[in-house]
């Protein structure tokens, strides 16, 4: 149940154009990466935000950068499609920016988005919703967005199934996976419908068997901020 693009095996589900990547302008320009990792776009009643994860800061960071801000450090932060670079999204401000939160902190990982409000959005990429039902054991769900190593071309989807979710985290058996993960990380986890059901992070231990799962990041935590933040 898979096609190739190249040698690589990707799933035969197909979605609207939805993934995006990041381009963060520093003020230490020594430091931009005009092509970092995943990001979507997410609507949440009346509002468009950009969405990525949490975790990439602490790749990307200068030594000096301790706390969730971007003062004095990161000067810029767009997406675009990796196809279609001219399609930008210029974000306007880090909603979730918390001087108090450092980015050692165990937040990081345990809450791994980064929300941005939008200035402009030029892409034609389909903003996805929130799924608002219960996962269900064994369903299909799909990570849509580019690897590290993929430079051009159209979003890739791989395809996997729903184990279980173990506190802030989405445990999933892989059906259909890329070689190497490296690069999806701020991707959607969509289900067959395209709703998003998660966002693409990091490896989780299952503590009931010690197996270690591939589990993006749920989004619980990220929609109550959305409201709290519309009611501001």
């Amino acid at each position: 149940m898979s096609g190739c693009s190249g040698q690589e095996k990707t799933s035969t589900k197909v979605f609207e154009n939805i993934a995006l990547v990041n381009n963060i302008e520093f003020y230490n320009s020594k430091l931009d990466q005009p092509r970092f990792s995943c990001g979507f776009l997410l609507q949440f009643n009346q509002d468009t935000f950009a969405v990525t994860a949490k975790h990439l800061l602490k790749v990307i960071k200068p030594e000096e950068m301790k706390t969730l801000s971007f003062d004095n450090i990161i000067k810029s932060w767009s997406l675009y499609p990796l196809n279609r670079k001219a399609e930008v999204v210029v974000t306007d401000s880090l909603l979730n920016t918390n001087k108090r939160e450092q980015l050692e902190d165990k937040s990081t990982f345990t809450n791994d988005w980064l929300i941005f409000s939008l200035k402009a959005n030029h892409s034609k990429v389909k903003v996805l919703t929130a799924r608002a039902t219960p996962l269900v054991a064994g369903e299909k769900l799909y990570v849509v967005g580019w690897t590290r190593k993929m430079e051009s071309g159209e979003q890739r989807v791989y395809e996997f199934e729903y184990l279980k979710t173990v506190g802030h985290r989405i445990l999933l058996k892989e059906i259909v996976v890329p070689e190497q993960f490296g690069g999806l990380s701020g991707a959607p986890l969509v289900d067959v419908q395209g709703a998003v059901v998660g966002i693409v992070s990091n490896g989780t231990v299952d503590p009931e068997t010690n197996k270690k799962y591939f589990s993006p990041c749920v989004l619980n935590e990220l929609t109550s901020f959305i409201e709290n933040y519309q009611k501001k």
